[in-house]
């Protein structure tokens, strides 16, 4: 198969012809048709989340079941499906908590560049390529584990599928699940970028009186406030904090959700939340970043700090409730689909990501 391999940090991925494994024991070999380029495959490029090389990249996307191994009842050949970045065994620890994304055999698995079993399906005997995730999408087929697979309706686009492979789902999982956003409140969301619209656009569903986009690049306001943000505030040149204690009769925010990863992004969150709110931290930072908050202030003022790992939910659940709200018109996903372009250009489009670029680009195949 085509595919994009990485195999130095902060280089170039190179294309070239992979050779790819049958399905194994529960597990299913997927047709892309198409795959976001999220700022967590830039991280793993440029080296920030060191993922071990060389390495298939990829990790939201959407595609149709090619074949399946032994054992599989989920998914048929010809079924469309989204693929989950958080696959899950339903036997340990985490899964039996019902929460499936910290599931301990899935864990162990990215960590080490394996399908959630320990084995590869990617490359040769003598020249072994790591899964990214256990998905590596891009590329034009995946073996992936079957519970990455959820089955859609055959009417949902793939580029928009695709999306809620990730994206929408982190963002939205953070205000729903997380958060927990009630009408009348107040929300700050740091970063507009593919997560933070998804938490604007979720805060505005779930009836938030005031959705305050936060970000240093003036020009996010337009499609910030597009997607349901009533103010925009630029941490650059304003007092964030003191900026939202006056929207919110002097309180601070109900909820501040972070999207960045950066140190000081979680700090401004915290000062910024109120007494009794909470801090949800969503972006992934580099390896070695320390977050300081003034510890005297923990006890008395009861801030909840949260990580979302993948909007804090069960993904197959949350999918199918983003889908149904798709479907009705109320979240708007096919104006977050930016260009399309072939593997060719993935490049291209990590540099476009590294710019700013608002709309997520789309690696499409064309089979």
């Amino acid at each position: 198969m085509k595919a994009a391999v990485l195999y130095n940090y902060d280089e170039d991925l190179v294309i070239e012809e992979v050779p790819i494994g049958e399905p194994g024991d529960r597990e299913v070999l997927v047709r892309i048709i198409a795959t976001g380029v999220c700022h967590s495959d830039l991280s793993a490029a440029k080296g920030k989340s060191r993922p071990p090389l060389p390495i298939i990249l990829g990790h939201e996307a959407a595609g149709i079941v090619e074949r399946t191994g032994s054992a599989v009842s989920k998914v048929r050949k010809g079924d469309h499906v989204i693929l989950s970045w958080a696959p899950n065994c339903g036997e340990c620890f985490y899964c039996h908590k019902r929460l499936p994304t910290m599931c301990d055999t899935y864990g162990a698995a990215a960590g080490g560049g394996t399908l959630w079993n320990g084995a590869r399906r990617l490359g040769s005997a003598a020249k072994p390529i790591n899964h990214f995730t256990c998905l590596s999408s891009f590329a034009e087929l995946a073996v992936v584990p079957e519970s990455s697979c959820s089955k859609i309706e055959k009417d949902i686009p793939f580029e928009v599928a695709a999306l809620v492979g990730c994206a929408v789902t982190t963002g939205f999982g953070a205000v729903v699940n997380d958060a927990r956003v009630e009408p009348g409140e107040v929300v700050g969301v740091i970063g507009v970028g593919g997560v933070g619209i998804n938490a604007i656009h979720a805060a505005s569903i779930a009836g938030a009186e005031a959705i305050v986009a936060i970000d240093i690049n003036p020009e996010k306001e337009g499609v910030a406030r597009s997607f349901g943000a009533t103010h925009f505030l630029n941490s650059a040149t304003q007092d964030v904090a003191a900026e939202l204690k006056a929207l919110s009769r002097g309180r601070g925010a109900d909820s501040v959700i972070d999207c960045t990863g950066r140190p000081d992004a979680i700090a401004l969150a915290y000062d910024s939340a109120r007494p009794g709110g909470s801090v949800i931290s969503v972006g992934i930072a580099a390896k070695g970043e320390m977050v300081c908050l003034p510890a005297s202030t923990l006890p008395n003022t009861q801030k909840r700090v949260i990580g979302s790992n993948y909007g804090g939910g069960v993904p197959e659940r949350d999918f199918e409730r983003i889908l149904a709200l798709y479907c009705a018109g109320r979240l708007d996903l096919d104006r977050q689909v930016g260009k399309r372009v072939p593997l060719d250009e993935i490049n291209d489009a990590f540099r476009w990501l590294e710019q700013g670029v608002l709309a997520r680009t789309i690696v499409c195949f064309d089979h």
